[in-house]
């Protein structure tokens, strides 16, 4: 961002359209050191979960892909507050099913573009920049994951699909791209929430073997199920023990 501003004509071009760069990492710099000190200081391999780029009621202000002040709030209490913002919410409902700093060694939340826009009090996002400044802000991407080294990357939006396979085809990633999921804009409606739900623990699971504080491998289940007698029509009956066919 101090790149930009010194140069001036990237922000010069936006201002010009009547387009200006919300302030959220500029702002909690001291906020965002923190939350990845706690929660991304382990060298491991982790699923990326893509985004859009920071709304300004969310990680636009936080400076915090996909956390709201009241996400904050609840992973690093003291240094949030109470506001909310729909997509974030909705990624916190997704992270509290797991054990506590338990998804963040699984999954790196980031956006295509670090920073977010607005113009005329509403939200903008990246692909509906000048063509000709776009590649500023989507190119700090490619040297993020450069850093993060991502075990797939995950789309969450269209748009965003379509861009990482043609980063990949020009050859500035070579890593996997999985399949799509909605965005959690679309998932917070309540008509979409539980099918959504679903579709992101499904692919949080199969990719990284994380598993939800509530859940148990269904292998596991047959392989400690005690062999207990019990009554079927007057006789004792025997449960099986369970068969497992190596793949």
């Amino acid at each position: 961002m101090e790149r930009l501003v010194e140069e001036q004509f990237v922000i010069g071009e936006l201002e010009r359209e009547g387009i200006s760069i919300l302030p959220g990492f500029t702002e909690q710099v001291e906020l965002v050191r923190a939350y990845y000190r706690k929660y991304y200081f382990k060298n491991k391999q982790r699923l990326v979960f893509c985004g859009i780029n920071p709304g300004q009621f969310g990680a636009g202000r936080t400076g915090v892909p996909f956390i709201d002040f009241d996400g904050i709030e609840k992973l690093m209490p003291g240094r949030g507050g109470d506001e909310q913002e729909r997509s974030a919410q909705y990624m916190l409902s997704i992270m509290e099913e797991y054990e506590t700093g338990a998804f963040q060694d699984s999954v790196y939340l980031t956006n295509l573009s670090w920073y977010g826009f607005v113009r005329r009090g509403r939200n903008l996002n990246y692909y509906s920049l000048p063509r000709h400044v776009r590649h500023y802000f989507t190119n700090m991407f490619v040297e993020e994951m450069k850093i993060v080294q991502p075990s797939y990357i995950v789309p969450l939006s269209e748009e965003v699909g379509r861009e990482l396979r043609l980063m990949k085809a020009n050859g500035q990633l070579d890593f996997p791209i999985a399949e799509r999921l909605p965005h959690p804009l679309h998932c917070s409606f309540p008509s979409n929430v539980e099918k959504s739900r679903d579709r992101y623990h499904s692919c949080i699971e199969k990719l990284t073997g994380l598993r939800r504080k509530n859940s148990v491998p269904v292998a596991r289940k047959a392989a400690t199920a005690p062999l207990n007698p019990t009554r079927f029509k007057g006789k004792v009956k025997l449960q099986r023990k369970p068969v497992f066919v190596k793949q």
